[in-house]
């Protein structure tokens, strides 16, 4: 049995850049740990809060960051690596060693998501050069593909690309697949335009070229945990109480998986899965408990709608879409064809999801070598799956690989 992991990560050492593009380096300054800049990433934001009273008002970004997950930061500080170097840490970036790691545990191949990037991104709109960007993209893109040379058959570094500029990404897409790469990152939320212009859809035609690059190029579309920018009405901070604890806890519960539904369902109602059948998108570490919901409201929207009454009476409100559906598929048939979501290991259960959905979307993650995913991912998994017929553990463990071609 194929076991494809399409969520692991690469762990770049803290000289990644410095190896890679010294003079790019030499404009961010310093490399900074991962904890420098982690209040900045995950406690930004929120200038509605600073409408609070001022007792509430959180003093520094560390206020909106809840304690355990601050906890989690700093093991994941821990864990990266100060230099090309470390022999301690070689699996978490050196392919060789990544490869003895996944043969004793029977994975074939990996998709490799970047983790300490966004530090590069952080330092480039502190010294205000936001312009970088796309430049400390392409490094990592160069860096993780010299990462992975000669084993591109099983390692497959997810390419970043820049949706704002098309051309641009169009191009990254071709270099970093000849390099080895398989997939591209895509964000969770509308476009953001230039000054006040209103985001896009990236099913706006604008990001049409986008989707066919990627059905000629057999490159996936990987929606990874954060990039999605759902907020809550910052009205719960507003509690009477002595700090924000409550709307950070409430935000992380509903925000990283409000985008991926959204930008799901309007890819199938705007037509791009029709449009591109052959584009495959894969959803990471956003949790899998929100798929069962997915599923019936978009069964609901057509008129499937399980039969409670069963009373023969018609309720418009049964048939949201009415005879404005037109697509040739029933929504859940697309996510089917070109949909797959994978569960975090250690925190997800799979089976209540199995029994509502089509087992086919969930596919195999380990999140390696991060906090919050798994050394000993297939074991998790196979625990339990234990009983479940083959054909199922068949497609969560590799089916991916047939869908994407690998």
């Amino acid at each position: 049995m194929r076991i494809i992991d399409v969520d692991a990560h690469l762990h770049e050492p803290l000289d990644w850049l410095i190896r890679t593009d010294p003079n790019l380096a030499a404009e961010l300054g310093r490399p900074a740990r991962f904890m420098e800049i982690a209040g900045q990433l995950f406690g930004g934001g929120g200038h509605a809060l600073q409408r609070l009273p001022e007792s509430q008002r959180p003093k520094d970004p560390w206020d909106k960051i809840l304690p355990g997950f601050v906890n989690h930061l700093q093991i994941t500080d821990d864990r990266q690596p100060e230099n090309h170097t470390d022999k301690d840490v070689h699996a978490y970036f050196e392919a060789n060693a990544r490869l003895r790691f996944c043969d004793e545990r029977g994975i074939e191949s990996q998709f490799l998501n970047p983790t300490f990037l966004v530090g590069s991104f952080v330092q480039a709109a502190a010294v205000q050069k936001t312009h970088l960007i796309q430049s400390i993209k392409a490094a990592w893109n160069t860096w993780s593909g010299e990462q992975v040379r000669g084993h591109t058959d099983r390692l497959f570094p997810v390419t970043q690309i820049d949706i704002h500029d098309v051309p641009w990404s169009i191009a990254e897409m071709r270099r970093s697949r000849d390099l080895g790469s398989r997939a591209f990152a895509i964000p969770e939320s509308p476009v953001k335009g230039r000054g006040s212009a209103l985001p896009r859809s990236i099913t706006h035609p604008d990001f049409e070229p986008i989707w066919s690059i990627a059905e000629e190029l057999g490159m996936a579309a990987f929606a990874h945990v954060g990039f999605a920018r759902e907020g809550i009405n910052p009205g719960w901070a507003n509690n009477g109480a002595d700090s924000v604890r409550t709307f950070s806890l409430l935000q992380s519960i509903a925000a990283s998986h409000t985008g991926t539904q959204l930008m799901l369902a309007a890819m199938i109602f705007d037509g791009l899965f029709e449009r591109h059948p052959k584009l495959v998108v894969v959803t990471e570490e956003v949790g899998i408990d929100w798929l069962p919901h997915l599923v019936s409201s978009l069964d609901f929207t057509i008129g499937r709608a399980p039969a409670v009454l069963d009373d023969g009476h018609f309720r418009p409100s049964n048939l949201t879409m009415g005879e404005t559906y037109t697509l040739p598929l029933a929504p859940v048939e697309y996510l089917q064809r070109q949909v797959r979501v994978s569960p975090l290991p250690n925190a997800q259960p799979i089976l209540p999801v199995l029994d509502q959905v089509p087992p086919e979307l969930l596919c195999f993650c380990s999140d390696y070598p991060h906090v919050e995913g798994s050394d000993d991912a297939v074991a998790v998994f196979e625990r339990q799956l234990v009983g479940q017929p083959e054909r199922i553990r068949r497609d969560f463990f590799g089916g991916i690989g047939e869908l994407i071609g690998v």
